[in-house]
C-alpha cells in the first residue's frame, strides 16, 4: 500500500503488514528514530542484499494510537515495486471492506516477538 511517513510526509513509502516470503530479511541492529521512539530494524533483498526498507519492531507510545494501519514492514517507495494483493480465492483484489476477521493480538504477544527479532 501507498504510505507517507509520519515523521515526514515528503518521504514516499510503500508499506504490508504482512513481509514479502523469501524476499527480504532483517539487517543490522535495531534502532530508535530522532522524531520519536519507535523501535527499527532495517530489512535488506535476499537476492541483491541493498537495504529496501525497515521493520517497526516495536511502535512508541505516540505513534501507535496515531492514525495508522496496523502496516509495519515499510518499504522504500525508490527500492521496490507495488503489487495487488489477492484475496484467498486469488482471483480478486484484496479490498479493505473484504477483510476477513482476524483474532487480535495482545501487547505481550507483540513483546514476545519484537525481542525475538530483534536478537537477530
Amino acid at each position: 500500500m501507498k504510505a507517507v511517513l509520519l515523521a515526514d510526509t515528503e518521504i514516499d513509502l510503500f508499506s504490508t503488514d504482512i513481509p514479502p516470503t523469501n524476499a527480504v530479511d532483517f539487517t543490522g541492529r535495531c534502532y530508535f528514530t530522532k522524531i520519536c521512539k519507535c523501535k527499527l530494524k532495517d530489512i535488506a533483498c535476499l537476492k541483491c542484499g541493498n537495504i529496501v526498507g525497515y521493520h517497526v519492531i516495536v511502535p512508541c507510545s505516540s505513534c501507535l494510537p496515531s492514525c495508522n494501519n496496523g502496516h509495519f514492514w515499510m518499504f522504500h517507495s525508490q527500492a521496490v515495486y507495488d503489487i495487488n494483493r489477492l484475496d484467498s480465492t486469488g482471483v480478486n483484489i484484496l479490498l479493505w471492506g473484504n477483510l476477513p476477521e482476524i483474532e487480535e493480538s495482545t501487547d505481550e504477544d507483540v513483546l514476545n516477538i519484537s525481542a525475538e527479532e530483534c536478537i537477530r
